[in-house]
């Protein structure tokens, strides 16, 4: 068959135009181009291929959307493992939900096909910028924060990737810029934590290179693992090269048990000294030695931005989340009501049941509202006398007479229900006012001590592996008597220290717990009261809402009834 590669129909093997728009026909042995797949995504051509699947570019028949399509290898498909591993992909990624990550908006599986429908992202993969050669030391930070942050949304969620590595990564936007962006894709053999195990045996996932070493060993793979693998792409991007010098498959594989990863600094110069050491760090053979999680990594690579990259590249300065919400003084002395469509705009949309005139609700100074009704109540009196007076009196006038009346005691009453709702209004305010500046306080001062602790801990292990040093009988103290009183005395502070210290991070957990249970309680508080003052307010909102109606109709009927006489009596003048 060929194709046309404008509009990508299939069109015989004889023809060498297209009879639609006269392209030059081009000739496809892939079986899937040209088809539409679940009667709405239609093959245009492919866009790669991987041990698993082939990914199309998919045009969407029915939103005129385009589309990536990553569609199972026939083979594989047979075994039902394998499609279940496939199908996995699409509910890791949904777990996720993050804007570094390319998001999969369908999947299924037709007429032995399994298939994902991801969002179609214009950019070029990462290894085809590091084929040009490698990255300034900045941009390479900018782009493996990014990898980072998806990583540790991941991870947070029970997601562990497994195969991180530059083919995986797609690079959108201006190179070099704060706009430059990255999209985390392939989560084909991800692991989910908490998901039952697909398979029982030894199998190894991931690329060789960038594989960790615990999991070379036979250990199951977690968020460190991937952070091993972001090592060895950020050392890719910063030297043009990989860590270790590796020929073979096997040496990939091999290397990284046996030996340390190159120097960083012996490949390319001017590296900060900083992100050489996270370099290593991510890249340390034992789990336990590199950064705890992903995001330690983004504020370290933010830390490195700030501190040494030029302005044009740096991250955006991060927000200071512990400001508390503030209501403008404005908004605190004046208490809002409901408004009256009598007092509106006559082509107001109808959004509640009852009369249309009521159902739009919005909000508005009790006076004004009070005065609005006023001036109808005017205009229909005005009305009554006037007829009064061109009949000398009359039936309309006397019953429209007595529903003004009517009418004037219910003002009176919608009134007082206006009353009620300002103060149900203002309590709810008043609520999430309150409730915003607590949680923002208080979450602010959790932080707070959650980093005064953290940099405590790292003062702790610093006085440890001070004390080991001194205790260690194979260093000799140098200086006769007066050495060893010295280390003595030295002992004795750092115990002093080291108990000052832990007092200190018992105190900052102490702390930190009894908040955390503060805002949970403060937090059920709010809740209820605000589960109360909502109900009031909706009970007095509804309460008004018919009073309302049964004014707009008292004021109706009366209006009524005045224009029924005349449409009864034609020769009155008006």
């Amino acid at each position: 068959m060929k194709i046309c590669p404008r509009c990508s129909e299939l069109q015989p093997d004889e023809s060498s135009f297209c009879p639609n728009d006269g392209g030059v026909l081009e000739k496809t042995t892939d079986p899937l181009v040209g088809r539409t797949i679940a009667a709405r995504y239609k093959i245009i051509r492919r866009l790669g291929s991987g041990g698993m699947a082939n990914v199309y570019l998919a045009h969407h028949v029915i939103i005129e959307r385009k589309s990536a399509i990553k569609v199972m290898r026939p083979d594989l498909a047979l075994n039902p493992a394998n499609r279940e591993r496939f199908l996995r992909e699409a509910r890791a990624v949904n777990r996720i939900n993050h804007p570094n990550i390319v998001e999969i908006t369908d999947y299924g599986e037709i007429e032995a096909l399994a298939y994902l429908v991801m969002e179609y992202v214009e950019g070029e993969s990462l290894l085809a910028h590091l084929r040009k050669g490698a990255l300034p030391w900045a941009r390479a930070c900018h782009l493996a924060s990014q990898v980072a942050s998806a990583l540790g949304r991941a991870h947070q969620m029970g997601v562990i990737h497994r195969d991180l590595k530059p083919e995986n990564i797609i690079v959108v936007g201006r190179a070099g810029t704060r706009e430059e962006f990255v999209k985390l894709t392939d989560f084909g053999i991800a692991r989910i934590v908490d998901a039952p195990r697909l398979t029982f045996s030894e199998q190894m996932f991931g690329t060789p290179g960038y594989i960790a070493p615990e999991t070379i060993e036979g250990g199951v793979a977690d968020g460190r693992s991937d952070l091993y693998a972001l090592g060895v792409v950020l050392y890719e991007m910063v030297t043009g090269g990989m860590p270790y010098d590796a020929r073979t498959q096997a040496d990939k594989l091999l290397k990284p048990l046996s030996s340390p990863p190159i120097p960083p600094r012996e490949r390319v110069a001017g590296l900060p000294p900083e992100l050489e050491s996270l370099l290593l760090r991510l890249l340390a053979r034992r789990p336990e030695d590199r950064p705890q999680d992903a995001y330690v990594v983004v504020d370290a690579l933010s830390d490195v931005l700030r501190r040494f990259a030029d302005p044009s590249v740096r991250p955006p300065p991060i927000e200071n989340t512990g400001v508390p919400f503030r209501v403008p003084e404005a908004q605190k002395s004046s208490p809002t009501l409901v408004e009256h469509p009598l007092a509106g705009n006559p082509t107001c949309e109808v959004h509640g049941a009852g009369d249309p005139k009521t159902a739009n609700l919005g909000r508005m100074p009790t006076g004004e509202i009070s005065m609005r009704w006023a001036s109808a109540l005017g205009d229909l009196e005005a009305s009554i006398q006037a007829r009064a007076k061109e009949k000398g009196g009359t039936f309309a006038a006397d019953r429209a007479s007595e529903l003004a009346g009517v009418a004037r005691e219910m003002i009176r009453r919608v009134e007082r229900a206006q009353r009620v709702v300002a103060e149900a209004q203002a309590k709810v305010d008043r609520y999430e006012v309150e409730g915003r500046e607590f949680r923002a306080n208080l979450g602010h001062a959790v932080d707070q001590l959650v980093h005064d602790r953290s940099r405590e801990r790292a003062h702790l292990e610093a006085l440890l592996a001070r004390k080991a040093g001194i205790l260690d009988d194979s260093v000799v103290p140098s200086g006769g008597p007066e050495s060893v009183e010295t280390r003595t005395w030295e002992r004795a502070a750092l115990d002093a220290e080291l108990d000052r210290s832990q007092g200190v991070d018992q105190d900052l957990s102490f702390q930190i717990n009894a908040l955390k249970k503060q805002l949970e309680a403060r937090n059920e508080s709010f809740d209820r009261q605000m589960l109360e003052a909502a109900g009031a307010l909706e009970g007095s909102l509804s309460a008004l809402r018919r009073l309302t109606n049964e004014l707009v109709r008292t004021l109706d009927e009366a209006a009524g009834v005045l224009n029924t006489e005349r449409v009864s009596h034609p020769n009155l003048s008006t």
